[in-house]
């Protein structure tokens, strides 16, 4: 059976992590949490949930087994790759102990973002556009919900600015607290777990202290459970308990259910067009265009058109994903171990350079590192472009200041002498 042999190769990811001392908080053990995720609750819910279901791929057994044999060989995969290519290197610390007055000064001008972006979130964050796009029947609001998600991911930025930057200090963790405020009252979650996972490992990395570390694991803990819990908060139930199992049991299998639809299609069309890699190299050019001239112009939007006659529902019915679907959709059954492979590359190439590309690697950990397995590439491709493009004003709107103050100086200590 399948769920055997994920089970043996979740065993063996987990004995590469321990000959290669990777910490559970790092990018490489939450793709493994994501990869239990998907993959265990489909088989739950097949094996022990409710006999009828309104997503019908859910009950097919055959399909949810020749998932786990897929992923089973992606998991085998990443451990190879980072059983033989990983180093561990420590993430150095700043030392900005002379800068006290320009980070007091950067958290204060933050301020008024920080409000503008409550403002915005409170009436078209997440909570407001998902309502939007059921009114208007799935198509997607524009306007402000659009403005208003850059205010939110422009905020990010000067979070993950101020970290690579500066380091963690009381600074750093006001900001955060600051996000923590946004995520409540935007209502999504997606912004602010990858950004509280960067900063718990550079704290972990910068503290030797195992009770300090296991603490860490404690917060960690609680944020997911807080995260999850500004979803419970909107939904109707018996207990808090109930309603905070109902996001998780969501995520596991809305978010599996796109890998599902892909195979299906894989299985039952003749000769499928397969994209071979192309949505993970053009799509994200066409991502960078604007939502109403994009259209369906992406090869993984043809990849879902082409298979639609196949799916007893539409495809991601939910609007979850897992980054297997886009594996199948580019090359068939090998798709899972290829992409999985080149993924733990770039992931291992990105930690092993870590310090001396600090903005480029937190920008990239707070995007893809985390989010690929759970997101369309194209997508998360965008995300981390637009972080990347914020942080790079951030430090030119920096720089720009001192040039300016040195030029103002300059006079008075030519007249000095």
């Amino acid at each position: 059976m399948g769920i055997y042999a994920f089970a043996t190769s979740v065993v063996f990811l987990i004995f590469v992590a321990k000959v290669k001392r990777i910490r559970v908080l790092s990018t490489y053990g939450i793709f493994i949490l994501f990869q239990i995720l998907y993959n265990v609750t489909p088989w739950v819910m097949l094996e022990y949930g409710p006999p009828q279901t309104l997503f019908l791929l859910l009950t097919d057994g055959a399909l949810i087994n020749l998932q786990l044999w897929l992923t089973s060989s992606a998991n085998v995969c990443l451990g190879l790759m980072f059983l033989f290519l990983y180093k561990r290197v420590p993430f150095n610390t700043v030392n900005t102990t002379s800068q006290a007055k320009r980070k007091r000064n950067y958290f204060l001008i933050a301020i008024p973002i920080f409000l503008v972006t409550c403002i915005l979130c409170e009436k078209y964050g997440w909570h407001a556009y998902t309502f939007a796009e059921h009114i208007s029947e799935g198509q997607p609001p524009g306007g402000l919900y659009t403005f208003t998600a850059y205010i939110k991911y422009f905020f990010v930025a000067v979070y993950l600015y101020y970290i690579a930057k500066y380091g963690l200090d009381k600074w750093s963790w006001l900001l955060l607290a600051e996000h923590v405020v946004v995520m409540v009252v935007d209502g999504g979650r997606t912004t602010f777990l990858p950004i509280m996972l960067i900063t718990l490992i550079m704290f972990i990395e910068q503290n030797k202290d195992r009770r300090l570390v296991r603490r860490v694991y404690i917060v960690a803990t609680l944020g997911i459970v807080v995260s999850i819990g500004t979803r419970a908060l909107i939904l109707v139930g018996d207990s808090i308990g109930q309603k905070m199992l109902i996001p998780v049991a969501i995520e596991g299998t809305m978010g599996d259910y796109p890998a599902l639809q892909s195979l299906q299609g894989a299985n039952n069309i003749f000769h499928p067009t397969y994209t071979f890699g192309k949505s993970y190299i053009f799509d994200p050019l066409v991502w960078l265009l604007p939502q109403g001239m994009r259209g369906n112009t992406s090869s993984f939007d043809g990849w879902t058109q082409q298979i639609s006659y196949t799916l007893p529902d539409k495809f991601a019915p939910m609007g979850g994903f897992y980054y297997i679907s886009e594996s199948i959709a580019a090359f068939s059954y090998a798709g899972p171990a290829l992409v999985t492979s080149l993924f733990a590359f770039v992931l291992i190439w990105f930690e092993h350079n870590k310090n001396s590309h600090r903005m480029l690697y937190i920008s990239w950990v707070s995007t893809i590192g985390f989010l690929f397995i759970k997101m369309i590439f194209a997508n998360c491709f965008k995300l981390f472009l637009i972080n990347l493009i914020f942080m790079g004003l951030i430090e030119a709107t920096s720089r720009m200041r001192l040039v300016m103050i040195r030029a103002q100086a300059a006079p008075r200590l030519l007249s000095s002498h």
